[in-house]
């Protein structure tokens, strides 16, 4: 058995799964235990009360309760036959990949799991997480239903969230849907010493206890960004929360690729009806906006500004570094010249489509993780403080790491592509990468 832990941290990637089972937002994990009796019988609680000794934590259980959710230890593959030991490694890896952020990879594994074994429930769970998380309500309701289906008596627990989370997914769809996703009522309104709150009715309505929850997410933001940058905004911070439904209809109009939060003075965001650890994760990054602008007057450099803000959304999911599959992706933008240099991000996104603002995020927080890795928070503080001086950027790069914009490009790239020392370069560098001062179109 294992040992208990007042507090245990969340699971890196599986914070929104946390949340999901039913125990409220993720950083409820705190206050959350998971056991397994000596019938194999799976047990979550929020009172330490009634944990007895030696009972699994969160973070150290619930990997293996799904992997094996009867007795102490994971099932042996030598026990399985060998289909079954087959799909326990393809699961194993698919939480494997949900842990370091591999969605994409997850998905593929555990959609092939379910081509050989249409009733694995625990596959369809994981698919159920994942499409609710996607706003994919009606994919994740059919998974809720086949892991029911499939779900034997040991999964008991996990059947009783199920359940709960099939309820909360009309929640969801009606805060989403264009045509039902509008409260009659008015806007709602709460706020700390640090923080004023508006709230779209729709979300208040399906939460009681949402503006709460929003708060404590809030005041999490502000604690970890202050940690990394230094600075906190001197001021109360207006926060507006859309259902979706209400967002598009307020702000479509305002980008040409598809967003789910901005910053204008007020941090707008989209909010699931029920929110766990993806708002959490939103809120790291649209408040690191905030104090960036507050910090240096603006918005620019455009892609630093984002690279922080994405490194803080990472930070809030337990997450270092770009995965595998993102490297990837910079690695393919560099062989097939659609790299974007920095210096044509640094005025604006403004008129990419979808497929060149994701190379221009992952370009950004690849810059941003770099830059963190050249200074410290003192250095990062002063940057920002220096930028709000009206310095060109390039002079307060240049004086606190010793590389102008363009240098910074290049040795992102160079970093890039050291992570594929065995592949040739298929494609000079974009030659637009070297050309100094490059505006925006």
């Amino acid at each position: 058995m294992i040992r208990v832990s007042p507090r245990p941290p969340a699971v890196a990637a599986l914070l929104a799964a946390a949340a999901w089972i039913g125990l409220g937002p993720a950083s409820a994990w705190a206050e959350a235990f998971i056991w397994i009796d000596d019938s194999g019988v799976t047990h979550i609680t929020d009172d330490p009360s009634g944990v007895p000794a030696g009972a699994r934590t969160p973070e150290e259980g619930i990997g293996d309760l799904w992997s094996s959710p009867i007795g102490d230890e994971p099932v042996s593959g030598a026990s399985l036959s060998e289909s079954e030991a087959r799909t326990d490694r393809l699961i194993r890896g698919a939480v494997d990949d949900l842990r370091r952020g591999e969605t994409a990879r997850a998905s593929v594994a555990l959609d092939s799991v379910l081509r050989e074994s249409p009733g694995q429930a625990v596959a369809h769970w994981y698919l159920a997480l994942l499409d609710r998380q996607r706003g994919r309500y009606e994919s994740a309701r059919a998974h809720l239903e086949a892991f029911l289906a499939a779900a034997g008596d040991d999964l008991e627990p996990w059947r009783q969230s199920a359940r709960r989370r099939l309820a909360a997914l009309d929640d969801e769809a009606r805060v989403a849907n264009p045509a039902g996703g509008r409260a009659t009522g008015p806007w709602q309104d709460l706020s700390n010493a640090h923080f004023q709150v508006h709230y779209d009715p729709a979300l208040g309505e399906a939460s009681p206890n949402y503006a709460q929850t929003v708060l404590r997410y809030l005041e999490e933001a502000r604690s970890t960004v202050s940690s990394r940058l230094g600075a906190v905004p001197d001021e109360s911070m207006g926060v507006v929360f859309y259902g979706k439904a209400a967002y598009l209809e307020a702000n479509r109009h305002r980008f040409s690729f598809q967003t789910v939060g901005f910053f204008d003075g007020r941090i707008h965001v989209v909010s699931a009806a029920h929110p766990a650890g993806e708002l959490r994760a939103l809120l790291f990054h649209e408040y690191t906006h905030a104090v960036f602008r507050e910090q240096t007057g603006g918005d620019r450099p455009y892609w630093l500004n984002e690279g922080l803000a994405e490194t803080s959304e990472r930070v809030s999911l337990r997450r270092t570094g770009l995965t595998r599959s993102e490297q990837r992706a910079l690695r393919d933008a560099i062989d097939t010249e659609r790299w974007i240099p920095l210096r044509r991000l640094a005025p604006s996104f403004s008129g990419l489509d979808d497929e060149g603002a994701r190379v221009a995020y992952l370009e950004s927080a690849a810059a941003a993780m770099w830059i963190s890795g050249q200074t410290d928070r003192a250095q990062r503080a002063k940057l920002l403080v220096m930028l709000g001086t009206g310095i060109d950027a390039d002079r307060v790069f240049s004086a606190l790491i010793g590389l102008d914009t363009d240098g910074i490009d290049r040795a992102v790239r160079e970093s890039i592509l050291a992570e594929f020392p065995s592949e040739a370069v298929t494609a000079a560098p974009h030659p637009a990468s070297a050309t100094p001062r490059e505006a925006a179109p």
